[in-house]
């Protein structure tokens, strides 16, 4: 069987390192080596990595981001397939196992995403791991061009770094997706494997909660993308990138209608549904989201001029 090397990139992760490298290295399937990357930590990230001996490789780094980590975690891995697991997350025993089962049923030029959970301060929450289902291999080019659908929990083949190349290190934030998306448009495709078999850790202090970061990281990635395959856009891929030229992150866009529907305004909420649902058509729930707070909008409205008028001692109008 070949083996599966897990890369991860770590700086200043002393408090979650050691549960990250435990993960990997207790999986049901023996056939795993890990890389791990020190970025340049200034805590105990090293020592403690360190401490498990010869049953990882270790290597250091001047900080110079996750990326640039990755990319020399892969020249230095030995395995036909490559894995990344992040220096805050866990994989759970049976994660190899899934993935080969996975890989086993699935074409050539595929890689598989696995299902995970969320760890949180308060303990392990579901969450959307796949946020729009499992996209069929023929709609995930225009599907990639609207969200990140594919899960930091990846495993590879080698022959895909090969041929697309490595992670981007001019990227700090949406590096993964800008990752898959390249995949994608050369050509490959994604298996989803739907048993729970890693744990995410959700923090307040995470990059991606830094949204005005991530909306300029998502104008970067995209023009990378249309730089690199814009020629070979469809019609239809091509009025995706239109839409988020005119309109901003589709992404943004329902956040922003969620957040109406919270705050009750659900006229609001019922515009920016419909128009997250032009830009994001991949979700299926915004049009019937778009639909409910029609409805709810003049309802509540009439429930409220009539519970005004019985305050006031009126009757019907």
């Amino acid at each position: 069987m070949a083996t599966v090397s897990f890369v991860m990139p770590a700086y200043n992760a002393a408090r979650t390192i050691g549960a990250a490298i435990s993960g990997v290295l207790t999986q049901s399937d023996p056939e795993v080596e890990l890389v791990v990357v020190d970025d340049g930590s200034t805590d105990d990230t090293y020592a403690i990595a360190k401490g498990f001996g010869d049953r990882i490789k270790l290597l250091q780094q001047a900080n110079a981001g996750p990326n640039a980590a990755r990319n020399l975690g892969i020249r230095h891995a030995g395995g036909e397939f490559i894995g990344l697991c992040d220096s805050d997350d866990l994989l759970l025993p049976n994660y190899v196992a899934e993935v080969r089962r996975t890989f086993a049923g699935a074409p050539g030029r595929t890689w598989v995403t696995a299902r995970s959970v969320a760890l949180t301060d308060r303990g392990i929450e579901d969450f959307q791991a796949f946020p729009f289902g499992r996209i069929a291999p023929a709609g995930q080019r225009a599907a990639i061009l609207q969200g990140n659908f594919v899960s930091i929990f990846s495993v590879f083949p080698r022959a895909m770094v090969e041929e697309i190349g490595e992670f981007d290190e001019s990227l700090r934030r949406c590096e993964d997706w800008e990752y898959w998306a390249r995949a994608i448009f050369s050509g490959w495709r994604v298996a989803f494997q739907p048993e729970v078999s890693a744990c995410y850790r959700r923090q307040g202090t995470s990059q991606s909660s830094d949204t005005e970061a991530m909306l300029t990281a998502e104008d970067a990635m995209f023009a990378s993308i249309e730089a690199g395959f814009g020629g070979t856009f469809t019609p239809d891929e091509r009025r995706l990138l239109d839409f988020r030229a005119a309109h901003g992150s589709p992404l943004s866009l329902r956040a922003e209608a969620r957040a109406a529907w919270r705050s009750g305004d659900y006229a609001a909420a019922s515009a920016q549904f419909r128009l997250a649902a032009a830009g994001l058509p991949v979700d299926r729930t915004l049009r019937l989201k778009a639909a409910t707070a029609a409805v709810l909008a003049p309802a509540l409205g009439l429930a409220s001029r009539a519970t005004g008028r019985l305050r006031n001692g009126g009757g019907p109008a």
